[in-house]
């Protein structure tokens, strides 16, 4: 699988490291241009490469947004048409970790304005709940029990897409409902979101059971 990543700071980097072990090519993109990324796709092997963000983009089964908040929306400027590509939204509205971290956008949902960004994309929400660390440890070579990955989107097809992708590296998906339903939960200001640890499958739904029934 083809998979483009914009943005190479600590997700896109943890995320082309989980992706790479498994076989998967990986474009990567930022905003300061391939050339900038020459040290860092040298360091992860053959199967990384680097691109501007259309050229990430193009031809990639799947797209992850990596970036920081105050930059995903110039980053998915750059793509003239987003129509049918499968885009998974790693991002949260905040600026640095802790409270005093978190950007006000009122009662929106994240992914429902990252929607906006990319207009006609199959969009997923999936790999923003947990801190990185916790998120590497748990997945890939060291993968154990502790493996559930939240997700939430509109389109079944893109989901199972992406929870095949999850399946791949360890991981198994659980899923939180359309993207209204399931980007709430899984935002900032929603039950599901700042584990400090990955969970099992099992206690992943048991928490998300009990998130619906508080929102119900």
């Amino acid at each position: 699988m083809r998979i483009g990543i914009i943005g190479a700071g600590r997700m896109g980097q943890a995320l082309t490291g989980l992706f790479v072990e498994v076989g998967h090519d990986v474009v990567l993109a930022n905003s300061r241009g391939p050339e900038s990324l020459a040290e860092l796709t040298a360091r992860f092997g053959e199967h990384v490469s680097a691109a501007d963000v259309p050229g990430a983009v193009a031809g990639s089964d799947i797209v992850f947004l990596a970036t920081p908040w105050g930059k995903t929306a110039e980053a998915a400027s750059a793509v003239g048409d987003w129509s049918g590509v499968v885009v998974v939204d790693t991002t949260n509205n905040r600026s640095k970790p802790g409270p005093d971290g978190l950007i006000d956008i009122g009662d929106r949902i994240s992914s429902e304005v990252v929607a906006e960004f990319v207009p006609g994309a199959r969009l997923v929400k999936a790999f923003n709940t947990t801190p990185i660390p916790f998120l590497v440890k748990g997945l890939g070579s060291s993968a154990g029990e502790d493996n559930a990955v939240y997700i939430a989107g509109d389109d079944t097809a893109a989901k199972a897409l992406v929870g095949s992708l999850i399946d791949g590296v360890g991981g198994e998906a659980v899923d939180t409902g359309d993207l209204h339903t399931g980007g709430r939960l899984q935002g900032m200001s929603g039950p599901l979101a700042g584990t400090l640890e990955m969970l099992t499958p099992a206690d992943a739904r048991a928490r998300l059971e009990k998130a619906l029934e508080q929102v119900r």
